[in-house]
């Protein structure tokens, strides 16, 4: 697992060639007492490149998160830790897909609650400055919410549609009966055991690859140069090149999706991003260690 905010700024750069945009009909997040009715938490559009979500944390200060499964940890702007009353200390250390070490200080015990009414266990969560990782004209954002947050969890997200809904064990039963289990590696050893990432399998020849789920990813497909071919990729090729991504489901069926995809030199066997996870529903169970995808409509 990394701390990747690399994602947050690739994904809302034009990538040549890769460049995307979120459905314009997407959900906004809901706001006061008319987010308590609803079952389905809606995300908001960032510049049409990330998901934003509506916190409301410590002391009842409400703040628009960016949702980013691939960063390890979640974090709060140094405004927003003051709102919140937060005196930082100490360090929590992680790395960048490229190996830079990354020290954040860290502030504990960060309740948050989510659209619906929904609360999370307190966290311990990193604190950075957003505005040099966003483009000029972004607009403002208090935080981003990583999956150490939902940690414990079993929820579904549908980044097309711009929705997280939470599941009981009856809708849990009736939304994978009929998806593809896709086995996963989780982490919850890196950054000073406070972080949390998801790393999906894809079967090679030689072995198997973990490829980071990274909604902040703004690459459909990063590859690590040692592996592309392994995993079906030139690895001589610099740019970006057609390929087609096969994640292995556990009980024989894979999931297919021809997209492009980036070789490059990173600490991961690979990250799946953002205009790829727009494709699919995914459910993750973060008590049982479990994901299945089905297809998102369009």
């Amino acid at each position: 697992m990394s701390l990747n905010l690399r994602s947050l700024t690739t994904a809302l750069a034009l990538i040549t060639g890769l460049a995307f945009s979120l459905p314009s009909g997407a959900a906004q997040p809901a706001r006061g007492p008319a987010a308590k009715a609803v079952s389905a938490i809606p995300l908001g559009d960032f510049m049409g490149r990330l998901r934003s979500i509506e916190v409301v944390a410590t002391g009842g200060q409400r703040g628009t998160f960016l949702l980013d499964t691939g960063s390890g940890v979640s974090f709060v702007t140094p405004e927003f830790a003051k709102r919140i009353g937060c005196e930082s200390w100490g360090r929590i250390t992680g790395f960048r897909l490229t190996g830079e070490r990354l020290d954040l200080p860290r502030c504990d015990a960060v309740s948050m609650t989510l659209g619906g009414g929904k609360a999370l266990a307190p966290l311990t969560i990193g604190v950075l400055d957003l505005k040099p990782l966003l483009p000029p004209g972004a607009p403002a954002a208090d935080g981003s919410l990583a999956l150490d947050a939902l940690d414990g969890q079993v929820f579904t997200l549908d980044l097309r549609a711009g929705t997280l809904e939470f599941e009981t064990p009856k809708s849990l039963a009736q939304r994978t009966a009929g998806a593809i289990e896709v086995p996963i590696r989780v982490s919850r050893n890196g950054t000073s055991g406070h972080g949390l990432g998801v790393s999906a399998r894809m079967k090679t020849a030689k072995g198997d690859l973990w490829l980071e789920v990274d909604s902040g990813g703004g690459a459909p497909v990063l590859l690590r140069k040692e592996v592309a071919a392994e995993a079906g990729a030139d690895p001589g090729q610099s740019q970006a090149q057609p390929y087609t991504l096969r994640l292995s489901g556990s009980k024989g069926g894979d999931v297919v999706l021809p997209t492009r995809a980036i070789v490059r030199d990173m600490i991961h066997d690979g990250v799946v991003g953002m205009p790829v996870l727009v494709n699919w529903k995914v459910t993750l169970d973060l008590a049982g260690d479990r994901m299945w995808v089905t297809p998102a409509k369009r």
